[in-house]
């Protein structure tokens, strides 16, 4: 029986970096039913409502980062063709490459250092007035936006530590992170509400994560801090300006410029619906929105691991230009992640179901069931168009910039017309209608032809 077990996981392509990247994902649906009675027994309807429209409003931080973090995973990758990692966590390989790699990690640093100071001076105070409309909220939500901010933009300050990480191929090791800090954030806010903390709660999820990423980064890659640090302060700082070195505007920019527009364009596409509905119909509506969206979300992250933990071999396959390889290898991955898609959507959507069946108290904190069913549909395309996207954007390019602009402007629109108007089906229906016959489609058609158009002109 266990080698029966064994055998279909290996056939769903888990591995071990896949088997960590899962739980990681899915744990919010696995503590989701805690989650809920936790909420229902410790937070009012209107303070769920706060919660999530914080988390939508802590998404802004992909104006910060400015698609750097996906590029830096890109570049890390190739770079790694002529690296590897040593004993102690050193880094070993070609001086080159060494001095490249250690170039591309400083001045990511100081991006990413500058970004978080920026979110905090930015959205403390555009968090203030907008949820200082809904004047007459009965709780404490000032400090615990202000605190909420805060430990996001220290989050994102050992961001690109774990996307050189994830580059290199050492998977493992980010989705062992991602699981504690996922098991340690929830547990963090299960505790703050447990003991009447309210919306303190954001706050504990992120200072969870930070403690954990720190904790393992210093623990397991101690030698990447240092590299950083000595690359800025120490006399790696002259060898990275000698010849070799990595040429940012060059070389990163082209790429980055795009996935800054195509990141900020997607916040259109997958994070205005609780700030819409919180305006126009409540603080109850966008929790449930809220807690729909998270369950929808984890399947989505969920079966995308199962790509994930493949990109960083994307790179490397393109980097020594095996193009059958690469297309063996997207294609073999794609296949294992819809199943998991259509499994994860058919048992969440019965959960939901039973809980609106039979746990009502609980079941009123999600959407009406056939709009679960509808937003659980559109994953799938969403799914689809993630893992197109991701083998373009390994070939360190950006061609989806275009139609991501479209994309997000129509659903900005369709969001907050029908949100305004039908209300979390109309918010739904648009999702639905565009990520299914609009986005995926354009995707498909990009990614054929800039894969032909590419490998051909290699080949010939």
């Amino acid at each position: 029986m266990n080698i029966l077990v064994k055998r279909v996981l290996r056939f769903l392509g888990f591995d071990r970096a896949v088997t960590f990247g899962i739980l990681a994902r899915s744990w919010s649906l696995i503590s989701g039913p805690i989650t809920m009675v936790i909420i229902a027994t410790g937070l009012t309807a209107p303070q769920q409502g706060f919660y999530f429209t914080f988390s939508s409003l802590l998404g802004l931080q992909m104006f910060f980062d400015l698609g750097l973090m996906y590029v830096l995973a890109q570049f890390a990758s190739h770079e790694f063709v002529n690296l590897s990692w040593g004993r102690g966590g050193r880094l070993e390989g070609d001086a080159v490459a060494l001095r490249r790699f250690t170039d591309l990690l400083c001045k990511t640093v100081l991006w990413f250092g500058i970004a978080a100071i920026l979110m905090m001076v930015i959205l403390v105070p555009v968090g203030l007035v907008f949820f200082g409309q809904k004047g007459n909220a009965d709780f404490h939500w000032r400090l615990p936006w202000a605190l909420a901010v805060i430990g996001t933009s220290l989050n994102i300050f050992v961001t690109p530590f774990f996307s050189i990480i994830m580059g290199s191929g050492d998977v493992i090791t980010v989705n062992k992170r991602e699981l504690a800090a996922a098991l340690l954030s929830s547990l963090l806010c299960w505790v703050v509400i447990g003991l009447h903390g309210g919306l303190y709660a954001a706050f504990a999820v992120n200072l969870g994560a930070l403690a954990i990423s720190w904790g393992y980064l210093l623990s397991r890659r101690p030698e990447l801090v240092k590299l950083a640090w000595h690359g800025w302060f120490g006399k790696e700082r002259a060898e990275r300006k000698t010849p070799g070195g990595l040429s940012w505007w060059g070389e990163i920019w082209p790429m980055q410029w795009r996935m800054a527009v195509s990141s900020g364009a997607s916040y259109f596409i997958f994070q205005l619906f609780n700030p819409v509905l919180f305006q126009y119909h409540g603080a109850v509506v966008a929790g449930q929105m809220g807690m729909t969206m998270t369950a929808a979300n984890a399947l989505a992250a969920g079966s995308m691991t199962v790509l994930q933990a493949k990109v960083p071999e994307f790179g490397k396959l393109i980097a020594i230009r095996d193009w059958v390889g690469l297309d063996h290898l997207f294609f073999q991955v794609t296949k294992k992640m819809v199943l998991l898609v259509l499994i994860g959507a058919i048992v969440g959507i019965c959960s939901i179901f039973l809980f609106q069946t039979y746990y009502l108290s609980f079941g009123k904190r999600f959407l009406p069931f056939g709009q679960v069913a509808m937003l659980f549909g559109a994953v799938l395309s969403q799914v689809l168009g993630g893992a197109l996207a991701s083998y373009l954007r390994a070939h360190k390019k950006e061609p989806l910039m275009k139609m991501t602009v479209m994309a997000s402007i129509l659903q900005g629109i369709a969001t907050w017309y029908l949100g305004r108007e039908y209300g979390s089906l109309g918010a739904i229906s648009g999702f639905f209608a565009l990520t299914t016959f609009f986005n995926l489609p354009f995707c498909y058609y990009i990614w054929k032809k800039c894969r032909k158009q590419w490998h051909l002109v290699d080949m010939e």
